[in-house]
This record gives C-alpha cells, sequence and structure tokens, in this order.
C-alpha cells in the first residue's frame, strides 16, 4: 500500500513539480500584486490588464503535465481507483494555493487560487477531447479575457472571472462551478475504457 502510493505521487511529481508551482505562482503574486500592465485590446487602443491574471499557469500547466504522467498499464490493472488519487492531487494543489495565500494574508493570492481553481476546471472539461492540448484552453481564456474584455481592471466584465478582486462572490461560484464540472466529466472520461 505504501509502496503503492509512493509510485503513484513519483510519477505524478507531486513532491517536485506540484509543489515548485504553487511556490513559484504564490511567490510571485507576493513579489507583484495588484500590478497591472497596458496590453492591446481590441476595443480599445490599450487595455489595463492586472498580472495575476497571467499567475495561475504554472499550476494549471504542471497539474495537466501530472496528470498525462501516468503509466497506463499499470493503472488500468490497480485496484485501487486512481483517478480518484488524481481528484485528490488536484483539490490539494489547489487547496494549497489557497492555504498559502491565507498564510501571507495576500488578497491577490486569494485571486490566483480562485484563478488556478478555475482554470484547472477549464483545462479538466477540454482533456476527453483535447488530450495534451488542454492545457492550452486555460491561455486561450486568459487571451479572451485580456483582449475581448470591454472593461478594464479593476472593474471587469463579470463573465471574465480573472481579473476580479478576491472578494468577488460570483467569481469564487463559478470558479467552483467549473472545477467541479471539470472533475465530474475528468472522473467519468477516466473510467470508460480506452
Amino acid at each position: 500500500m505504501r509502496s503503492l502510493m509512493r509510485w503513484w505521487l513519483k510519477t505524478r511529481r507531486a513532491f517536485t513539480m506540484v509543489t515548485a508551482a504553487i511556490v513559484v505562482s504564490m511567490g510571485l503574486t507576493v513579489l507583484i500584486g495588484g500590478e497591472y500592465v497596458f496590453l492591446p485590446s481590441f476595443f480599445s487602443n490599450s487595455h489595463r490588464a492586472v498580472l495575476t491574471v497571467f499567475l495561475p499557469v504554472p499550476v494549471v500547466a504542471v497539474l495537466s503535465l501530472s496528470l498525462e504522467s501516468r503509466l497506463a498499464p499499470f493503472e488500468t490493472a490497480a485496484v485501487r481507483l486512481v483517478p480518484a488519487r488524481d481528484v485528490i492531487l488536484i483539490v490539494a494543489a489547489l487547496s494549497a494555493c489557497l492555504g498559502l495565500a491565507g498564510v501571507l494574508w495576500s488578497a491577490a493570492g486569494v485571486s490566483v487560487a480562485r484563478n488556478a481553481a478555475f482554470l484547472t476546471g477549464l483545462m479538466l472539461l477540454a482533456r476527453p477531447w483535447a488530450r495534451q492540448a488542454a492545457v492550452m484552453i486555460p491561455i486561450m481564456w486568459i487571451a479572451l479575457v485580456v483582449f475581448f474584455s470591454h472593461r478594464p481592471y479593476p472593474d471587469p466584465d463579470p463573465w471574465t472571472v480573472l481579473p476580479e478582486p478576491a472578494t468577488a462572490a460570483h467569481a469564487a461560484i463559478a470558479a467552483l462551478v467549473v472545477l467541479a464540472a471539470g472533475v465530474t466529466v475528468f472522473l467519468r472520461a477516466r473510467q470508460e475504457p480506452s
């Protein structure tokens, strides 16, 4: 049992890459906080985009890589459900982001953790049909938010979710709904025979 768990954690790179991605994302969040840059927009000459919109990318990318690093023959023959463990890893990583934001008393960190949950949910929703390319769906959402939002930060369009402040209840609800839908799709897709 313990050797199986160690094997799974090592295969998923939980203690190396996942931990490093969380530390990098939250460390950058503390360093740059609510800083913003001016980027081109399709609705105005320039658009003020808060940098924390981009900071969940390391966490989402590494979670996608972690889920792709499977040993399919062994995992399909395993007695214990590997997809359930994968979901535990995802929830643990996102909870670690939120916990670290709380320890650091960082409102921007809470936003990054919420955004990581939202973007991870999008990635999980896309995995059944996009496979490894599913990691690009969150990047496309960020580009959509940055280039197609009508209202810039600090009063963004409600549909964008990502640039919303940590106190925006609708953004937190959207993140939870998308993450729950992504986890559901992920569990059903992984249990189907390949």
